[in-house]
């Protein structure tokens, strides 16, 4: 398991650099624009992080339980 408050300088970069978040399923969430992520309902008290998609419409609810690994994707990366 992994700190909730790894995700915020991420969050927050200035410009925003597109990531991943990897969860214990093995599932990979790209998080491309800091508008497209939430943490609920407070940094200082996280329930959960809700993650969207937009082309095509998805959601993801990740327990923070769940944080595995946070990754900025290889300069020549495809988006996913």
């Amino acid at each position: 398991m992994m700190d909730c408050s790894n995700l915020y300088p991420m969050i927050d970069a200035k410009p925003f650099v597109p990531f991943t978040i990897e969860l214990s399923s093995g599932r990979v969430i790209q998080v491309t624009h800091p508008e497209n992520i939430a943490v609920l309902p407070t940094r200082n008290r996280v329930h959960h992080i809700e993650v969207y998609r937009t082309d095509p419409f998805d959601m993801a609810i990740i327990w923070p339980e769940s944080l595995v690994a946070l990754s900025y994707p290889a300069p020549d990366a495809p988006a996913a």
